[in-house]
């Protein structure tokens, strides 16, 4: 019986979607995948449809997602070069504490009923800024365990971990909402962290990978702008991160109000978007992954980027439910795709010693989320949730136009 299981396994794994799991490391970063993501997904949900209940306003979800955002801005080159210096593994371990504490605290807080919206700014502006250290961190360690061969591969199944896990996670956090109050979610956060940090600890040989730095860490810096000033491609990229992020993944920080005023489908409805854009999600890092290294990556980024914005504006103008369900599984789709595209070309178009500050690049673009998050919220107020999210999809769809048009490179990568 033995030999035919380790015979299936070994069966699944000589396909090529699946190879990256012929690494022992590589199946338990994946567990972690699976376990952080669960987290970060619930505190999304959660306090999101925590600060909605408090302010009934989506301006302040909008100041949510942006203090979520803002240290990625400010951090985001400085982490990535950080990452190029550390032992990658270990900070993983030490952001995973952080988050747990970060995630009892605010279950603390909401159990007791001291919890205002400060709170959940000044949290989430903390958990933020350890995203934006663990975040380069994490997605380089992947490279350091798969090779630069296996990176299309890795990072997609990587994706499909974080997206698939996110099946269940949203739902989760609305279904605990709604059976035993807004607190628990927190302490579940908590506890898939420490989970987390248990199955990192047994991740090994992958510490001695890392390169030894003669150069300060201001050279570092340094050397991460002049990547950017000095390489169009990874402009462009930074260009198209950014423009997401302000105009694309703002949308989660209306979310709350698309469930709860519009069509009226509560906190489960809401953790249901979570499930069906994770469903989107999962299907597109199950296709990339399929890809293996697939010649014209750049093709695949455009397409994603452009389908990212027409899937907003047909989602802002649903009226049903059933039907913002499908096309919000389109945003899954295309948003988990460009976000997994968007990691393989960053450090695809770098050096082998550049792999972490790319990936600070690529950080301090998706802090700009801050600025588009925050006018969403107040766009959403003035003139109602619907039209701020056409508006938003629309200039997607404008500077999808114009990239294509002023850097023609992008579609030969």
């Amino acid at each position: 019986m033995a030999n035919k299981v380790t015979d299936l396994f070994s069966g699944i794994t000589n396909i090529r979607i699946f190879q990256p799991f012929k690494s022992r490391n590589f199946g338990l970063f994946f567990l972690t995948t699976i376990t952080v993501s669960l987290g970060n997904i619930m505190m999304m949900v959660s306090s999101g449809w925590l600060v909605l209940e408090l302010t009934d306003s989506p301006l302040s979800l909008g100041l949510v997602w942006a203090t979520r955002s803002a240290p990625n801005l400010i951090l985001g080159m400085l982490a990535g070069a950080v990452a190029d210096r550390v032992d990658r593994k270990k900070l993983q371990i030490v952001a995973l504490a952080l988050y747990s504490a970060c995630g009892f605290l605010l279950g603390y807080l909401v159990l007791r009923g001291w919890i205002q919206l400060w709170h959940v700014l000044l949290i989430t502006f903390v958990w933020g800024s350890i995203r934006a250290f663990e975040g380069p961190a994490r997605q380089a360690f992947i490279v350091d365990i798969v090779g630069r061969e296996g990176t299309m591969s890795g990072i997609s199944l990587n994706a499909v971990g974080l997206r698939g896990i996110g099946i269940i996670g949203g739902a989760v956090a609305g279904i605990i909402i709604h059976l035993f109050g807004m607190e628990w979610p927190f302490f579940v956060i908590t506890a898939a962290n420490i989970l987390a940090i248990g199955i990192t600890a047994y991740i090994r040989g992958i510490e001695e990978r890392a390169i030894v730095k003669t150069q300060s860490l201001w050279s570092d810096l340094v050397e991460g702008i002049q990547i950017v000033l000095n390489n169009r491609v990874i402009l462009a990229l930074m260009v198209m991160a950014a423009t997401c992020e302000m105009f694309g993944f703002s949308y989660s920080a209306l979310l709350p109000v698309f469930a709860r005023d519009i069509l009226g489908v509560g906190a489960v409805g809401l953790g249901m978007f979570s499930t069906v854009r994770s469903v989107g999600g999962l299907i597109a890092g199950l296709t990339l992954a399929s890809l293996g290294d697939y010649e014209y990556k750049g093709r695949i980024q455009l397409g994603l980027f452009l389908a990212f914005g027409v899937s907003l504006i047909l989602f802002a103008n649903s009226s049903s439910y059933p039907l913002s369900l499908f096309f919000i599984g389109m945003v899954g789709i295309s948003a988990a795709g460009h976000d997994a595209m968007q990691h393989i070309l960053f450090q695809l178009n770098v050096t082998e010693e550049q792999r972490g500050r790319a990936m600070g690049i690529w950080q301090l673009s998706i802090g700009f989320g801050v600025l588009g998050s925050v006018a969403l919220g107040a766009i959403a107020e003035t003139l109602g949730a619907p039209l701020a999210q056409s508006i938003y999809g629309a200039i997607m769809v404008i500077i999808f136009v114009t990239l294509v048009s002023i850097v023609p490179k992008l579609r030969k990568l």
